[in-house]
């Protein structure tokens, strides 16, 4: 059984090991592209690290939206620039985003406290689950040894399960962002999750929204100070990588 684990392990590290250097190999000719101005050819590489690997650098964001931004496509160019944000909290992209929106008319950019917060929670949400571990881990250390020595681990169980909700809950839900970008033009904001409900609104691509719920294929949004329902495919759901 020992032996099996080993060897399970084993083939999930070179697994990995094997996934990172790929990503890093392609995210390098990326970036030769990238410098050599052949945007389509880099966009394409960029995107497929995103999007199928799930892996993306900050310096990396900010060559798509650099890339979306020549191309015209304001919506995709501000998308982008939102990932790099939550990754670095850095007030020079939310700067750029209100010049953007301001320029196309959008809504959605004006930022508070409790996003800024939500932000730095994500710059150093790796550091954070690492910080969780370890007290769990040091937590149900000090349980065993009272154990051994014959006294009621009261605190340190406590602390032990705490820690580990704490762990459970960050890395199952610690990552929702609550934030999409209307991805097309002529796009239908509805009172109700069907085709006969009202429209409340024709509008463009590029605004940003709140997400409070998904019912089938329509997403729940606020818009306007009030709710409204919109078709899923038509937003891009800003998420931290």
């Amino acid at each position: 059984m020992k032996v099996y684990l080993i060897s399970l392990f084993l083939l999930f590290t070179c697994s990995l090991t094997h996934a990172q250097k790929l990503s890093a190999k392609t995210l390098a000719t990326a970036d030769s592209l990238f410098a050599a101005k052949k945007y389509t050819e880099s966009f394409e590489l960029y995107q497929h690290l995103l999007e199928e690997q799930r892996t993306a650098s900050p310096a990396m964001l900010l060559k798509m939206s650099f890339i979306k931004e020549g191309l015209g496509d304001y919506a995709n160019a501000l998308y982008y620039i939102n990932l790099y944000y939550l990754q670095t909290a850095d007030q020079k992209a939310l700067d750029k985003m209100a010049e953007m929106a301001e320029a196309k008319d959008l809504q959605g950019y004006k930022s508070d406290d409790f996003d800024f917060a939500k932000t730095i929670f994500f710059k150093y949400f790796n550091y954070l689950i690492i910080i969780l571990a370890a007290l769990a881990l040091l937590f149900a250390s000090i349980m065993v040894y009272q154990k051994k020595n014959s006294i009621r681990p009261v605190v340190p169980s406590i602390m032990t399960l705490i820690m580990l909700a704490l762990l459970f809950y960050t890395l199952n839900f610690g990552r929702e962002y609550h934030k999409a970008i209307i991805a097309q033009n002529d796009t239908y904001i509805m009172s109700g999750p069907s085709a006969g409900s009202d429209v409340l609104e024709i509008t463009k691509k590029g605004h940003r929204l709140s997400v409070i719920g998904e019912t089938d294929i329509w997403t729940l949004i606020e818009w306007q100070g009030q709710r409204a329902y919109i078709k899923s495919d038509k937003l891009k759901m800003v998420k931290f990588i």
